[in-house]
């Protein structure tokens, strides 16, 4: 593939939306700049949620279906009807946003296997997460599938070296050589200036996730609560956990009640993260996560657990701090002591923070993406 080079590409993702998450918003994102640079570009989805036209771009979904259909029923019609929609149509290349389809020449993996959590959560979490691989029909269907899209494409595509190592771990490949990959992480743009205004008196540690768990916020709920005991003062805003009575709860047995901010979804983040001094990523199972980096470009160093990804672009005591043991709220509970304590130590974190972050680009995703499909054209991609 020539940079003049015209190609008629598929783009499989479950939802086209650029409102959505983060592989929601790495595909829209990645379908723009295909169309900029000239490609035709097919989206075959579940659903599309925008009206984003340009020339190039067709939008094809699967049919609605009247009956109410059961999670492993609308995985399996799902996959059908999007095989369907592919067979129909000629393309240079085939590209699945980790999403099952039959036919993909190219996958990028955004998520961790469904077995992930058996290896980074803790004792109890690791149990339950056994129990359900080995009842839960979903859990089931979601490896055959992984395993499907993992083993019959042309070439891999993975968000970090973690998220790759646990699929090649998990399925048991060793040969590099004939099941190649690249990594290409997402990209990130500063969408407003740098906060310039006054910090605020009282430290704020920022939150973002939804899930209390997965996310490490059980394990930052312990790690506050080492803080208040030792008398420091603090506020942490959670953004993804509603206010309802049941997290007001878990936050008061934690005896949080005055510190913690339970702010809910939020579509704009900009002003939160004006709030915020640092925000804390303690995360148990996360193939990358751009939380952090989107607040770095804001000047909001952060704390993140090795589990994530993310960690792969980041130098531990340089521009972020790393949770090396992603479990153990002490030491968390240091990283954000030294923090609030070590004034000059934030402020040049802070600053390496937002020249790391400013490297992390949509332009760098795009032009490995594009590494990618001239990787798989060799190998004569078309059918």
């Amino acid at each position: 593939m020539t940079g003049s080079e015209q190609l008629k590409l598929a783009m499989v993702v479950r939802m086209f939306d650029p409102a959505g998450g983060g592989l929601e918003l790495y595909a829209f994102k990645l379908v723009q700049a295909l169309l900029q640079k000239g490609h035709k570009v097919t989206v075959l989805c579940q659903e599309s949620k925008t009206d984003f036209q340009q020339p190039g771009l067709t939008v094809l979904t699967v049919p609605k279906t009247e009956k109410k259909l059961s999670k492993v029923e609308r995985l399996n019609y799902n996959y059908e009807e999007l095989s369907k929609l592919l067979a129909a149509h000629r393309f240079d290349l085939v590209h699945s946003q980790h999403c099952p389809v039959k036919g993909a020449d190219l996958v990028t993996f955004h998520q961790h296997t469904v077995k992930r959590f058996s290896i980074s959560g803790d004792p109890l979490e690791r149990l339950i997460n056994e129990v359900k691989l080995q009842l839960a029909k979903p859990y089931k269907l979601r490896l055959k599938q992984d395993e499907e899209l993992l083993k019959s494409a042309k070439l891999r595509i993975f968000v970090s070296q973690i998220c790759r190592r646990d699929y090649y771990e998990t399925y048991g490949i060793k040969d590099e050589v004939r099941f190649p990959y690249l990594i290409v992480p997402p990209g990130a743009e500063r969408q407003s200036p740098v906060k310039t205004e006054e910090e605020p008196t009282t430290f704020t540690f920022l939150f973002i996730g939804k899930g209390y768990r997965k996310k490490g916020l059980d394990t930052l709920y312990k790690a506050c609560t080492l803080l208040k005991k030792d008398g420091l003062k603090f506020k942490l805003l959670v953004v993804g956990m509603k206010d309802s009575p049941g997290n007001r709860m878990t936050a008061r047995l934690h005896n949080l009640s005055d510190e913690v901010e339970l702010l809910g979804f939020q579509r704009d983040l900009e002003n939160i993260k004006d709030r915020s001094q640092v925000i804390v990523v303690p995360s148990k199972c996360e193939a990358f996560g751009m939380s952090p980096i989107e607040a770095m470009l804001k000047g909001v160093p952060a704390i993140v657990s090795s589990m994530a990804g993310v960690t792969e672009v980041l130098e531990d005591g340089v521009d972020s701090l790393i949770l090396h043991e992603h479990l153990d709220h002490h030491e968390l509970a240091g990283h954000m002591r030294k923090l609030m304590e070590d004034k000059r130590f934030l402020s040049s974190l802070k600053q390496k923070a937002m020249e790391k972050a400013a490297t992390v680009t949509w332009e760098n995703t795009v032009e490995l993406t594009e590494r990618a499909y001239k990787q798989v054209l060799k190998q004569g991609a078309a059918f």
